[in-house]
């Protein structure tokens, strides 16, 4: 199997969720950066950078990466039905209807 290959119905795209992590990143840094500067520019309290890194994170960085976690829930959840699939077989069990 390549790197490349077709993604089956239903699976999410890696590759996709790979570019989405590094334009996460890139961009959170880029507007960590920007309130960084206009913070020290204007001369307030440095107790406003959290403020600002909490709304970050809850504007930009939380939103972007949610079909990473989705992503993550159904490589799990596949997992572990897979998991107790083999269990059954091996205890010669039937799986429940």
């Amino acid at each position: 199997m390549s790197d490349r290959d077709p993604v089956p119905l239903g699976a999410p795209d890696t590759y996709a969720l790979r570019r989405r992590v590094l334009l996460t990143a890139g961009l959170a840094m880029v507007l960590y950066l920007l309130v960084s500067f206009a913070i020290v520019w204007l001369g307030v309290s440095d107790a406003w950078l959290l403020v600002s890194l909490a709304l970050i994170y809850l504007l930009v960085v939380r939103p972007l990466m949610r079909p990473v976690r989705d992503a993550v829930k159904l490589r799990r959840r596949l997992a572990y039905e897979a998991w107790l699939d083999e269990k059954r077989r091996r205890e010669g069990t039937e799986p429940p209807p």
